[in-house]
């Protein structure tokens, strides 16, 4: 999908990738830990395999001996004298981010709409900025809790971890919470079917 350059707005926060983490239940998804560039919170992105094996390489600034996929994207885009200023993360919906690449080409700026860890890998090979809006930052970041303890939010949880944290707000009587959880996990069983 393609639109013109007028969703994002002015209030957003550069973040740098700053490390590449394995799940340890699942050897099929990557973290990919970004932090505020100018700041200390930190945002998890759930990656797949191949962008993550994309993100290592340019994170160790090793090339591959033909190009990836985002290597062909990226001289695509040189070919055609576009050029990617920066990757726009503007929503999360089901534990899924969402993002842009803002592009230009003759002066004309355009939102490419593009899966987050294939617009994280295409940023790292061009050298542009990433950055996210102020309010999705503050409600999707870890934060430093203190004593080595970080809070983590929900959409880097897979569905049967928050199943679990569910039966625990239930057993301790934290309706709220168990409310919460039990919306979030029907929103992402609607959107996988």
């Amino acid at each position: 999908m393609i639109n013109e350059n007028n969703d994002i707005p002015m209030n957003k926060v550069e973040l740098k990738v700053q490390d590449l983490l394995q799940r340890a239940t699942n050897d099929k998804f990557y973290i990919a830990l970004l932090r505020e560039k100018d700041g200390n919170r930190s945002l998890p992105i759930m990656v797949g395999l191949l962008e993550a094996q994309a993100i290592a390489m340019y994170l160790k600034e090793v090339s591959a001996e033909r190009p990836m996929l985002h290597d062909l994207f990226a001289n695509m885009a040189d070919a055609f004298a576009i050029r990617i200023c920066e990757v726009y993360i503007y929503k999360v919906k089901g534990g899924v981010f969402y993002s842009y690449l803002v592009c230009e080409q003759q002066g004309q700026l355009v939102n490419v709409d593009a899966r987050t860890s294939d617009a994280l890998a295409i940023a790292l090979h061009q050298g542009c900025p990433i950055y996210i809006g102020e309010e999705l930052l503050n409600t999707q970041c870890m934060r430093d809790e203190g004593g080595g303890a970080y809070s983590m939010p929900i959409t880097v949880m897979n569905t049967d971890v928050l199943r679990g944290v569910l039966r625990t707000a239930i057993e301790r009587e934290d309706y709220e919470l168990a409310a919460h959880l039990r919306d979030v996990i029907r929103e992402r069983e609607e959107n996988q079917s």
